[in-house]
């Protein structure tokens, strides 16, 4: 009798679990908008991509940001999900992913604001961790001289950290930070970082034409970044129209030289281009999946359309278009897919 009781109190309770965690992912939308991916990283492979921090709030309000201008210029802690309804969001993304055939490389926490005003961001990588994965984090360093968030970024296996300038009015200029931050505290928190991280750790550097494409500005850079530990240093452009028409990449010939500054003065550094082709997939749910995608940043429109024709979802892209829930557009020669103004926050 007791053994029918104990499975009788078990099935009740292994039903109410299945019903919690039903409950919990019923908004797909919002599942979809932080649990994203797999995506193409041109740093770590194949990515499933975590946005937890909710829309267009980050520390800084960057004129290259391909998410658009920032609402809400902030240096206080926010999510989207709990880690509860995260670990749950991740594991339904993850089985998705395996029925399709493929295999990501790392999780990453990585979206339209930092990642590092995450409050359980520690807690966050310590339960996915039970996927297997490596977990990864890009944050924009604003918030590095606060000792809670460099302990919290100690969890993660790779930490990206973005250094546009050591020349606090570029900074100002590239970054346009919230009003309480200043740049010689948030330099010592990343030197203090690297002293302490025991994962990989690189940094990035997004040129900006006219503003931080200067032999100066790479020879100032490098002597920072040489006196900190680290694995590699990148230096990119931007990949996808910004925020602002003139945060655009040096021109060739500008890039070409500093090219060869950087090689000479910024040790183990990488210049990432931008790559020839684009992918996008989806799993489940092809039309919150793109729009989940799209909080980030524009998607190229030729990669959507060959996925869309291939999995029969053309009628459905034609129809996010007609709602109005999203709209095509063109910069610099080719053409993209992002949200309607109508639908941003």
């Amino acid at each position: 009798m007791t053994n029918i009781k104990t499975s009788w109190i078990k099935g009740k309770i292994d039903s109410f679990c299945i019903w919690l965690q039903n409950k919990v992912l019923s908004d797909k939308t919002l599942k979809c908008k932080v649990v994203f991916g797999p995506v193409r990283s041109r740093r770590l492979g194949l990515v499933l991509g975590i946005n937890n921090v909710k829309p267009k709030v980050c520390s800084y309000d960057c004129v290259y940001c391909p998410s658009g201008k920032t609402s809400c210029c902030s240096v206080c802690s926010n999510n989207c999900l709990s880690p509860f309804q995260l670990h749950l969001s991740v594991q339904r993304k993850l089985q998705e992913i395996k029925r399709s055939g493929k295999e990501i490389d790392y999780i990453l926490f990585a979206g339209s604001g930092d990642p590092a005003l995450d409050i359980n961001l520690a807690q966050e990588i310590s339960i996915l961790r039970e996927f297997g994965y490596k977990i990864a984090v890009f944050t924009n360093s604003a918030m590095l001289w606060n000792e809670n968030i460099r302990e919290n970024l100690m969890f993660a296996d790779y930490v990206s950290l973005k250094v546009d300038t050591v020349n606090e009015e570029t900074w100002m200029k590239i970054n346009r930070p919230h009003q309480r931050l200043r740049y010689n505290l948030i330099l010592d928190g990343i030197e203090k970082f690297s002293k302490s991280f025991s994962g990989k750790l690189v940094t990035e550097t997004t040129l900006i034409k006219n503003i931080n494409d200067t032999k100066d500005e790479i020879e100032q850079l490098g002597k920072f970044l040489n006196n900190i530990k680290h694995s590699k240093s990148f230096f990119m452009v931007p990949m996808y129209p910004a925020s602002e028409d003139f945060a655009i990449a040096p021109d060739k010939e500008t890039l070409f030289s500093l090219t060869e500054i950087i090689k000479e003065k910024v040790s183990d550094s990488i210049m990432l281009c931008c790559p020839e082709t684009e992918e996008f997939f989806a799993t489940d749910d092809f039309e919150n999946e793109l729009i989940g995608l799209l909080e980030i940043h524009p998607v190229n429109e030729t990669a959507v359309k060959t996925f869309a024709l291939a999995n029969s979802k053309i009628d459905k892209l034609n129809e996010l278009i007609e709602l109005k829930l999203i709209k095509q557009f063109e910069n610099n020669g080719k053409k993209y897919y992002a949200l309607d103004e109508s639908l941003q926050i």
